[in-house]
């Protein structure tokens, strides 16, 4: 229970503070929030290091960069997870060591002389079947699906805010082609089905003559033909 003098001081230098003012430090103080806030009072256990906590948390979101809420909250499963991890893990340590410590006097008086070995698969049996190392596992293997999942979803937003601000950056394609527009004396641009024909069809075909007519009015198709003429019999 902190003194009366300290409980003053606290609330003297509260009137004085007035919150951040600029934008980096309003994001700064949000941070601070959903660390302190959100996480250190459904995660963290009495017995466990806040600070240890805050630092893992920065360091995640210092190496991915998340952006909006809905990508911190991703950040903040994936280390909640890990967190929760490091717990199994030092829960398992801490089962095999009560385990060993109970089971001491039983080895002795079953062997002259044993090892490690031996010491850790007697207590592994015994934790074994009293289903304690099965919780366990069950517990990590979804722990790491939780975590699996929300770094899977968490590169698939930033992926698809990446490529939205790609396209926004894009020139648009209606404004590099421009379609020829059809002129007063032709109301139906070429290639419409009014006009299907394109602009290099209305380009003139040369004209070729008719030939000319024989000089001979009086020539008659026969004529055209070579003279027949007769063999004498020999």
């Amino acid at each position: 229970m902190p003194s009366k003098r300290k409980l003053d001081s606290a609330r003297a230098n509260g009137a004085k503070s007035h919150g951040p003012v600029t934008p980096e430090g309003r994001k700064i103080s949000s941070m601070n929030a959903l660390k302190h806030g959100l996480n250190a009072r459904t995660v963290i256990l009495p017995n466990e290091d806040d600070d240890e906590y805050n630092f893992q948390l920065e360091s995640y979101v210092e190496q991915l960069q998340p952006v909006g809420l809905v990508e911190m909250d991703l950040v903040v499963a994936m280390v909640n997870a890990r967190w929760r991890q490091r717990r199994c893990n030092q829960t398992e340590t801490g089962l095999f060591e009560e385990q060993m410590v109970k089971q001491k006097e039983e080895l002795e008086a079953a062997y002259e002389s044993y090892g490690e070995d031996v010491e850790h698969s007697f207590a592994f049996r015994k934790l074994s079947d009293f289903g304690y190392l099965a919780n366990l596992n069950r517990m990590q293997s979804s722990l790491e699906r939780a975590y699996t999942h929300a770094l899977r979803d968490l590169l698939r937003l930033q992926q698809l805010r990446e490529s939205k601000k790609t396209l926004k950056n894009e020139p648009n394609p209606r404004n590099a082609h421009t379609e020829p527009r059809a002129s007063a004396s032709d109301p139906f641009p070429p290639g419409t089905p009014a006009n299907p024909s394109s602009p290099a069809q209305h380009e003139q075909i040369p004209h070729t003559p008719p030939p000319a007519p024989s000089s001979n009015p009086a020539a008659a198709p026969g004529d055209l033909l070579p003279p027949f003429i007769p063999r004498e019999p020999s």
